[in-house]
């Protein structure tokens, strides 16, 4: 069941792994591998929308692990880095490219919609809400990009790393993020009795 908590709603790992078996059809492999891209890089639908093949393959055809976000794709307008280490993410992605895409079109945009054009921020964020609900899921575009900083503070990640790596400018900004645990804090006073 998502956790609702601020504006999108934290996806459980169970909610996540029932979304992503949802996902049938012609466009699978393109879906699962946006679901991914959301839930463990953070990247906002615009994000998504823009990625470019050779912005995730690099000219030999291997999957890049460091994935450059030029400031045109960001929000801000600001240049960051994201890392594609998951390795089911990388898989997807690789069977993804390869089956329906070509390295050689490097320029194309690495999602298109199922016209075959590229997708805006606004179509990118429709379907990935029709994703959610079509599992039965009541979330947004955002939730995976709240359940990615969710997931980082609960694995003790410093919040100016999650600052860095969700391209915020404020700490505030990645502060609204975070979904409360009632289980760390009980863990984290628990600390102090040692």
């Amino acid at each position: 069941m998502a956790i609702k908590n601020g504006k999108a709603p934290f996806i459980t790992q169970d909610d996540f792994d029932l979304t992503m078996k949802s996902i049938k059809g012609r466009n699978a492999n393109r879906n699962r591998v946006v679901m991914m891209f959301s839930h463990f890089l953070g990247l906002r639908a615009k994000e998504l929308a823009a990625l470019k093949i050779r912005d995730v393959i690099d000219n030999k055809g291997r999957i890049k692990e460091t994935i450059r976000l030029l400031a045109a794709y960001t929000k801000g307008g600001v240049y960051r880095e994201v890392f594609l280490v998951d390795p089911t993410a990388q898989e997807l992605l690789k069977k993804y490219i390869y089956a329906e895409r070509s390295i050689n079109q490097g320029d194309s945009a690495l999602f298109l919609s199922q016209k075959g054009g590229n997708f805006s921020a606004n179509t990118m964020q429709r379907m990935i809400t029709n994703i959610y609900k079509n599992a039965g899921i009541k979330a947004s575009s955002h939730s995976g990009r709240r359940t990615f900083a969710t997931r980082l503070i609960r694995e003790n990640v410093d919040i100016y790393s999650i600052q860095q790596l969700m391209g915020h400018s404020s700490i505030q900004t990645t502060q609204e993020y975070f979904v409360s645990d009632p289980n760390l804090l009980k863990a984290a006073v628990y600390k102090l009795s040692k």
